[in-house]
C-alpha cells in the first residue's frame, strides 16, 4: 500500500537574492534554498532564487496540521517577513502538496486553515497555492 507523500511549504522567492540572509535575519534554518543560476533538479539552472521551509509531518488526513507546523514556525517573525519582501523585492507562498487515494476504501485528505494561519498568510501578504496528485493504494 502507497503512503501519502504531502507535504506543505513556506517560501521566499526573488529573481536573485542570497537565501543565507534570510536565514539570518529570521534566526531559521530553511529545509533547502537555492540561487538563480544553480543546478536544478529537474531543470538545468534554477530561473530564481528560494528558501523553503518544509514540513516534516507525516499526515495523510488532516492536511492543515502540516500547514500549522510550519506557519507556527514564523509567526513570531511576521514583521521580520514583511522587511524582507520589502528588502529584497521578494515573494512570499504557502504550497500545498497533496496526494489523494483513489482507493474507494479510503479517506479523502482536508484542508482548511484556522484563523491564526489566515491572520499569518494576510499580514505577511503571502499567497496560497494548492497542487493534488491523484494515486491507489489497490494492487492492479
Amino acid at each position: 500500500m502507497e503512503q501519502s507523500n504531502s507535504y506543505v511549504y513556506f517560501a521566499f522567492s526573488g529573481n536573485d537574492f542570497d537565501p543565507t540572509h534570510v536565514t539570518q535575519e529570521l534566526g531559521i534554518e530553511p529545509t533547502d534554498f537555492w540561487r538563480k543560476g544553480d543546478p536544478g533538479k529537474y531543470i538545468q539552472q534554477q530561473k530564481y532564487s528560494c528558501w523553503r521551509l518544509v514540513s516534516t509531518g507525516n499526515e495523510v488526513l488532516d492536511i492543515d496540521k502540516l500547514v500549522v507546523e510550519v506557519i507556527s514556525q514564523l509567526t513570531h517573525k511576521i514583521s521580520e517577513i514583511v522587511i524582507l519582501k520589502d528588502k529584497l523585492h521578494l515573494e512570499t507562498f504557502l504550497e500545498v502538496v497533496m496526494y489523494i487515494d483513489t482507493n474507494d476504501e479510503q479517506s479523502t485528505p482536508m484542508l482548511g486553515h484556522d484563523l491564526s494561519v489566515i491572520e499569518f498568510l494576510y499580514k505577511t501578504g503571502t499567497r496560497t497555492d494548492l497542487d493534488i496528485y491523484r494515486y491507489t493504494s489497490t494492487d492492479k
